[in-house]
């Protein structure tokens, strides 16, 4: 297993936000964490990225504990990509992406040609080539998305974690953003909002009141009874005729 996270609990002046949560992420896997708002989905993320430690459990990446990695070591494997991350700096998108490459810098490894080919590679990614000049200011909400994805391609991760990434955007750059992050070939978690688009992960974990409550394929997890429990609605399960994929049609329990 590429990530792991062995009974790992977090809490705020004696509250519990996340509890006992084990996970395991198989290299090439894309792993979706749904739940309520509050359910701690967000904060199991960044304890999954070293950004919180947890106070108790640890968090493996590639067999070595977290807890004993260098954040420039787990940076130069993993890579995040917040659900707010804003600048009022005059950047421009070449510059933003350029950032996704600090981890790999030093003294004795100043920027290079290759640094450049690489930043380059990731705006084309994302196709984002022909906005590589423009001021970061003057992009649309699914432009800033792609270029933060551009930015985390730039470190060259193994893992890549994503929290929300769609949130906020229209029905056309979700879409955009969710097909982009499909077929990235990384091992990726991403925490997703809507049920339907969660469908398309490899696995689902659902989080509630901190604790990870189902794990396993989208069809196994979401079930009629566990949307009930857990997000208090009633769900029907229906067939695009299109393609043949479930559809989850929700109503209110009143």
């Amino acid at each position: 297993m590429i990530l792991k996270a062995d009974q790992i609990g977090w809490s705020v002046r004696g509250t519990s936000i996340v509890r006992d949560v084990s996970l395991t992420v198989a290299e090439g896997e894309m792993v979706g964490l749904i739940g309520p708002n509050g359910s701690g989905k967000s904060s199991l993320l960044r304890l999954l990225s070293g950004v919180l430690r947890p106070a108790t459990g640890q968090v493996w990446l590639e067999g070595r504990p977290l807890a004993h990695m260098r954040r420039r070591e787990i940076a130069q494997a993993m890579a995040v990509v917040e659900q707010q991350a804003e600048t009022t700096d005059r950047i421009t998108v070449r510059d933003a992406v350029e950032l996704g490459r600090t981890p790999w810098l030093s003294a004795l490894r100043p920027w290079s040609d290759v640094d450049n080919a690489i930043v380059t590679e990731a705006l084309a990614m994302v196709k984002m080539s022909d906005f590589a000049t423009r001021d970061w200011a003057t992009l649309s909400g699914g432009e800033r998305q792609r270029v933060h994805i551009a930015r985390a391609l730039a470190q060259r991760p193994r893992v890549l974690l994503l929290d929300e990434p769609t949130n906020h955007l229209d029905i056309h750059h979700q879409i955009s953003i969710l097909q982009l992050i499909a077929g990235l070939s990384l091992t990726t978690v991403i925490a997703l909002h809507d049920l339907n688009q969660a469908m398309g992960c490899d696995r689902l974990g659902v989080m509630h009141r901190g604790h990870l409550v189902a794990l396993g394929p989208p069809a196994e997890v979401l079930r009629a009874s566990l949307l009930h429990d857990v997000f208090g609605v009633r769900a029907s399960f229906l067939t695009d005729p299109a393609d043949g994929a479930r559809i989850i049609r929700f109503h209110s329990l009143s």
